[in-house]
């Protein structure tokens, strides 16, 4: 005789069910995770597009509030876009070819990546944070 023969009365087929549960509770957390993981943008609907577009493409370096009080950005004078020191200058059409062009191999161009409408939407951006540094507010 088999040691499969001799199963435990009453739990012959618990083992199958055991792991259909596992695998249907993995299946629900992986949904989960992907919808929260892959949605930060769904998860704060609030954004504006520059908002969205800030957070992916300038925070890293100028910060979340724009200030360039980063790692990589700390003492460079132009990192800061709460102020009035500009490079460029300071006008919306200037800062536009700021983003679209680049600077000088201190911050990369982003015509290739980002459309005219996204790069308005940054600019319009910009101009809440620099709003926000003036009234402070977070």
């Amino acid at each position: 005789m088999s040691h499969h023969a001799t199963e435990v009365p009453g739990k012959a087929g618990c083992r199958p069910r055991r792991a259909a549960r596992r695998a249907v509770a993995a299946a629900l957390l992986g949904g989960v995770l992907a919808a929260l993981l892959g949605g930060c943008g769904q998860l704060f609907p609030q954004r504006s597009e520059g908002e969205q577009l800030y957070v992916d493409n300038c925070a890293d370096c100028h910060g979340l509030d724009g200030r360039g009080n980063t790692a990589r950005e700390m003492g460079q004078p132009y990192a800061d876009l709460t102020d009035d020191v500009w490079k460029f200058g300071g006008d919306d059409g200037t800062i536009a070819n700021t983003i679209r062009d680049g600077s000088f191999g201190l911050m990369p161009g982003f015509q290739q990546k980002l459309s005219d409408q996204q790069i308005q939407a940054l600019v319009a951006y910009l101009r809440v944070l620099r709003k926000r540094a003036g009234t402070g507010t977070p």
